[in-house]
């Protein structure tokens, strides 16, 4: 049985002037977009996505609002009671550049050593996708505000691993500058 895949995309966009950064071009489709066909060239399903009102969500299974007045476990917490059971991979909606053999190898490393969370450590740092067994999603679940997930669930559970990865993590598109950075490295 395949993971669901969950998308945050929840963030205002603060230092993206103009429109939402999850709505500009990326090849094409936009930086949202490119995550949900990431998720779906996995195979990740269903696919749900948590994102601001004025932010489609084409190609995901569904779309929920991001909590009025919350933080990032609050989107989290929403997406994930919106899913069946089971394990979750999450992942980030402005992270465009994350490629589907990263979270294959996640999945695939967390099933054969049977972690309960795991997340990739790329070359430059530790970041998405992160996956979410049954424990960790309950305790995930119950987080709020801007309560460090990460932290969380692999401090609980003595099967949380990290997947080492020969590659970069993605550039977070959270400016003009890094959406640059990020288009530059696609072409690449």
């Amino acid at each position: 049985m395949a993971p669901a895949g969950l998308i945050l995309a929840g963030g205002a966009s603060r230092r993206m002037p103009g429109a939402s950064k999850l709505l500009r071009s990326w090849g094409d489709t936009t930086v949202l977009g490119a995550v949900i066909r990431v998720a779906r060239e996995a195979g990740l399903a269903p696919i749900v996505v948590v994102a601001a009102e004025a932010v489609g969500a084409d190609g995901a299974d569904r779309r929920l609002p991001t909590p009025s007045g919350g933080g990032r476990a609050d989107s989290l917490a929403a997406g994930l009671a919106a899913l069946p059971p089971g394990p979750v991979v999450v992942l980030l909606g402005d992270e465009p550049g994350i490629r589907p053999a990263t979270v294959n190898a996640l999945v695939g490393h967390c099933r054969s050593t049977g972690a309960d969370a795991g997340r990739v450590a790329y070359t430059d740092r530790p970041g998405h996708p992160v996956w979410l067994g049954r424990a960790a999603r309950a305790i995930a679940a119950r987080l709020t505000g801007e309560a460090p997930v990460w932290e969380a669930v692999s401090s609980a559970s003595p099967r949380a691993v990290l997947l080492e990865r020969d590659e970069p993590a993605p550039i977070d598109v959270d400016s003009p500058d890094a959406l640059a950075r990020a288009r530059q490295r696609e072409r690449a």
